[in-house]
């Protein structure tokens, strides 16, 4: 039998999980503590001194802070009962600090105005507000929430394919497979970059005509249904449900090192595009090793500052592989 044992990352040095520890425990207790005097005072009428609207940002880090505790409780039971790896607890582990860093750098990315910047991009690109197809607003709405969901999972698939196709993509995608413990928090494991990215995406099916309420309600059901599928729970679909939907199977082979799975498993919510386009893997047994398997030169640490510069380095691993065409994996 397989072993179910995942090998833990390479330590960072003692200062760099001291310091990362710090900051995510004194960002929760700052944006606890900033929520509630937003909360308890007058909404502010302009941004701040420095063009920062800070009751928004603390509204977002406390909505951000109550979504990934939901997600949370909903997901660890499930992944104390029936996990799909068994390990240590993820909390005493660099790596669950690192993706408390991730699953919060919306605020900062608020604050330097990279939000803002997406969003004149998104206007840029894509030109006035006027929905292209108005006629997607006489359907029931039921059906276009559905139609949301869809349109979300198709853009997406197309996206992740690419992503994991073109280098210029990969570069920046490749730091949500930098998580060698995948589980419910790894979701928002994404460079800003990919964040960017998936902005221009997703706008193309706001602007598709579907009401805004229904596209809201879509982008939820899929976003939940991301987080379901990084849960660390061993469930798998099996007839025709297997066709349908994504299970967490499915997407614990996404993540895994086996050369037969990279590049596979790239839906998020429907399995029949996998089927589809050819990117399906189902095999009988479940992977039991994650994370990045590439040359040396590409290696990167659990560090956010150095998956940041990630685009960087690839991009001289990429140089460097043409003077040395067999370098080593890891």
């Amino acid at each position: 039998m397989l072993s179910t044992t995942v090998p833990m990352a390479t330590p960072p040095t003692a200062w760099a999980r001291r310091f990362s520890r710090c900051v995510a425990l004194l960002a929760c207790t700052a944006l606890l503590l900033i929520g509630v005097a937003a909360s308890a005072g007058e909404p502010s009428a302009a941004p701040g001194r420095l063009g920062v609207d800070w009751a928004s940002v603390a509204r977002m880090g406390t909505g951000t802070l109550a979504q990934v505790m939901l997600i949370g409780l909903l997901a660890l039971p499930f992944q104390l009962l029936a996990p799909a790896v068994r390990r240590a607890p993820k909390l005493s582990t660099y790596e669950f600090w690192l993706d408390v860093v991730y699953a919060f750098q919306g605020l900062w990315l608020q604050v330097i105005g990279i939000s803002a910047a997406i969003a004149w991009l998104v206007d840029a690109v894509y030109g006035g507000r006027d929905p292209w197809l108005p006629a997607l607003r006489t359907l029931p709405s039921l059906a276009q929430i559905a139609l949301a969901v869809w349109a979300f999972d198709f853009v997406v698939y197309w996206r992740h394919r690419f992503e994991h196709r073109l280098p210029v993509l990969w570069s920046i995608h490749a730091v949500h497979h930098t998580a060698e413990q995948v589980d419910f928090l790894t979701t928002s494991r994404l460079h800003p970059l990919e964040l960017a990215l998936g902005a221009l995406c997703n706008a193309a099916v706001i602007r598709m005509g579907v009401d805004p309420a229904a596209v809201a309600t879509g982008f939820t059901i899929y976003l939940l249904y991301n987080y379901f599928i990084h849960v660390n729970v061993r469930l798998r679909f099996r007839g025709p449900l297997r066709w349908v939907l994504v299970s967490p199977f499915l997407h614990q082979w996404h993540h895994a090192k086996d050369a037969a799975a990279i590049g596979k498993n790239v839906g998020v919510v429907f399995a029949w595009n996998d089927r589809l386009f050819g990117t399906a893997y189902d095999p009988e047994h479940w992977p039991v090793e994650f994370g990045l398997s590439v040359p040396a030169p590409e290696r990167v640490g659990q560090s956010y500052v150095r998956h940041l510069l990630y685009p960087l380095q690839y991009a001289a691993a990429r140089l460097q592989a043409r003077r040395d065409p067999k370098p080593a994996l890891v």
